[in-house]
């Protein structure tokens, strides 16, 4: 059985990315994981936003103190993760594991799960970035591939794909 890792942020540019790997797991067979990485930066700006703005909106708690806000972000990413793959499952009729998990690096985060879960294949989006902000802030994608030790499929996603 096959193990296709798809890695999200949960935004909508990003869809294209859960779209192909749940394709592409119906057509092989196999299973279909979604990884959200939530950095300590989240995290930490969490003390700072109000509930409803964690997570764009996906928040149905009622508001909290800054430091309960906090130690929950991890837990709210977590169940979008379980509810995101419970759809994306219905909708294709796959099976499919949703997890959200701290990363202090995004890179080394994923491909520990990959090793942990004994992916095949991971799925991963370019949001084909200015040249400028890869270049001052380097590109996620890029080095998820150079880093990687299993075969990885790069899903082009954002506004550029469309038009």
């Amino acid at each position: 059985m096959v193990r296709i890792l798809a890695a999200t942020d949960f935004s909508e540019e990003a869809k294209p990315v859960l779209d192909f790997t749940a394709d592409l797991v119906k057509k092989c067979g196999g299973k279909m994981y979604l990884l959200h990485a939530v950095e300590p930066c989240m995290m930490d700006a969490a003390g700072c936003m109000a509930a409803d703005d964690m997570l764009g909106g996906f928040s149905t708690m009622p508001p909290m103190e800054c430091a309960d806000q906090t130690t929950t972000v991890l837990a709210m990413a977590d169940r979008r993760a379980h509810l995101l793959a419970e759809q994306i499952s219905s909708e294709w009729g796959i099976p499919i594991y949703g997890k959200a998990e701290e990363a202090d690096d995004i890179v080394d985060c994923v491909h520990d799960f990959c090793s942990r879960h004994h992916i095949d294949i991971l799925v991963i989006g370019n949001r084909h970035h200015s040249l400028l902000s890869s270049l001052l802030l380097g590109n996620t994608a890029e080095k998820l591939v150079r880093a990687a030790k299993i075969p990885v499929t790069v899903v082009p996603c954002g506004p550029k794909v469309n038009a």
